[in-house]
């Protein structure tokens, strides 16, 4: 089975102190200026452009919209045999090995994109099965290559 999809949306994020705290708002986008840099040493091959993101003058949201940058996307191929195996009339054994991310491509996760703090939040930090929370990382979608081999057995 082959796994291919676009990124998820998301967008900058300002952190702010406002009265009662810390709240977080979206930075000003700068016409003219593209979300993405590439740049062979960041992982998956681009990083944000700090250049296309200003802080407001006042406390408000900016002009960048929600969610519009596109994140990186996800490719997979994962592959499944089996072979089933009569014992006798009435039992049947089968034999089972799955490969997940046969390739083993990299799939990354969105940056954080804290835009005030550096360059450090404008590039993926993680793999995209860290980041989907939950069942064991390893079986998710955009983890290592895995192999898993199982046995049952119907009567």
């Amino acid at each position: 089975m082959i796994v291919a999809r676009s990124g998820f949306p998301f967008n900058g994020y300002l952190i702010g102190y406002a009265p009662g705290g810390y709240g977080l708002s979206r930075p000003d986008h700068v016409p003219g200026q593209a979300f993405w840099i590439y740049d062979a040493a960041a992982p998956g091959g681009r990083r944000l452009n700090p250049k296309a993101f200003a802080t407001p003058n006042a406390v408000r949201q900016g002009t960048e919209g929600r969610n519009d940058i596109s994140g990186f996307g996800l490719r997979q191929v994962d592959l499944s045999l089996a072979r089933q195996f009569p014992i006798g009339e009435r039992v049947r054994l089968q034999l089972r090995g799955d490969a997940f991310n046969v390739i083993n491509h990299p799939n990354f996760a969105n940056p954080i994109a804290l835009v005030q703090f550096g360059s450090a939040y404008l590039s993926s930090s993680s793999m995209l099965n860290n980041g989907l929370g939950g069942l064991n990382p390893l079986f998710q979608q955009g983890g290592p290559r895995s192999i898993q081999v199982s046995g049952k057995l119907t009567f």
